[in-house]
């Protein structure tokens, strides 16, 4: 859509998702609904599928389709974007891919996603020295991230946004201070992409699940910024990820981020993630990130005002579409919840209410109001 088109309004129409009628749905943060359009992705899909070679193909010509979408978005290349199972897979091509030395270190947050936390972990069995930076209560500081990152660092993991608290983290400054030195910025963009801007030019790899904010089902993301770090070589290798060599058992890795597909991609997933991809381009990052910003906020104040602990930092800048409080019987208010029709989070202690672009302030105020019933 060019600068010039005008954006549709906030919030999105609850007629164009699958299943949202009579429900308040939050639990974006989990799994939102689908798409109405995502039926006609189905039928492209599987027309194709019925076409043979020809078929085969348009499923590659989909793929490309997406990878320009989320470069645009992201402001890297075409050539960045992989297209892999999930994002958990693309941590551990980006972890496969460094040449770890005793003495190495890496670092993440204590409260960070665990497949960040597993994957970095694993190294140890390398001599390689996990260092998890404690949070302050709930709230992840990037300066200490920083301070426990010196000349052995070879990788910091951060999520933009913290799936358990909603914090939105600084990637700027973390990428300024990083610059050019030994530390790879390997940020996980799960709960960010698709509800506000997310650049994936400030970072070294960056990965993303397909099935939170973006709107798809369940494939990822990988990117591989070529300009801020030239090698990537992750281990394994498929037909997808090469190209044949002088003889049967010689190869060269595809230039770009492709040699992170070792097969065929997720070719339904691409189908459904491109109908996302230009449903979310028509109301603009920009917008839906002020919109939800402005729900998220009133959820945290809400939350508060009734002496609940709350996880999620209350400026502005630091929040997206997600707030979170303790429970400690989270999965019975999620049930209770969902028999007023009423979807939120709840797992590891806490409930998260989750703002998207199709979320009203009536939708807010109707949780806030009858949450005191719920936590009784």
């Amino acid at each position: 859509m060019s600068g010039g088109d005008a954006r549709r309004a906030l919030p999105a129409p609850r007629s164009d998702f699958i299943g949202l009628e009579g429900k308040i749905h939050l639990a974006t943060g989990g799994e939102p609904p689908l798409l109405q359009a995502h039926r006609q992705a189905f039928e492209d899909f599987a027309r194709d599928k019925a076409g043979g070679f020809a078929g085969y193909h348009r499923h590659w010509e989909v793929a490309e389709a997406v990878r320009g979408l989320l470069a645009g978005m992201l402001r890297l290349e075409p050539g960045d974007i992989a297209l892999v199972g999930n994002a958990s897979e693309g941590i551990v091509k980006v972890v496969s891919s460094l040449d770890w030395h005793q003495g190495d270190n890496v670092v993440v947050s204590a409260l960070d996603y665990a497949s960040g936390r597993f994957a970095l972990s694993s190294l140890q069995s390398l001599g390689v020295e996990l260092r998890l930076v404690p949070a302050e209560g709930w709230r992840i500081s990037t300066d200490a991230l920083l301070a426990a990152c010196d000349g052995k660092t070879r990788l910091l993991y951060v999520s933009q946004v913290n799936a358990t608290t909603g914090q939105h983290l600084d990637i700027d400054a973390l990428s300024s201070a990083l610059g050019d030195g030994p530390t790879a910025l390997l940020v996980d963009a799960s709960h960010a992409l698709g509800v506000v801007p997310v650049r994936g030019d400030l970072c070294d790899f960056l990965v993303s699940a397909c099935y939170k904010f973006v709107l798809g089902v369940h494939d990822g993301v990988l990117t591989w910024n070529r300009r801020r770090r030239p090698s990537f070589e992750p281990f394994g290798v498929g037909w997808a990820s090469a190209d044949a060599g002088e003889t049967p058992a010689h190869y060269r890795l595809k230039p770009d981020a492709r040699r992170a597909e070792y097969g065929n991609v997720g070719h339904l997933g691409a189908y459904l993630l491109r109908k996302s991809l230009l449903y979310l381009e028509r109301y603009g990052i920009d917008a839906i990130a002020e919109h939800v910003r402005s729900l998220s906020g009133r959820l945290v104040e809400g939350i508060a005002a009734l002496d609940l602990e709350v996880m999620t930092p209350r400026a502005a800048p630091e929040r997206a579409g997600n707030a979170a409080f303790r429970h400690d019987a989270p999965e019975t208010l999620v049930r209770r919840a969902a028999a007023q029709d009423i979807l939120v989070w709840g797992d590891n202690g806490r409930i998260r209410a989750s703002a998207h672009l199709f979320t009203s302030e009536a939708d807010v105020e109707t949780f806030l109001a009858r949450l005191p019933a719920l936590l009784a």
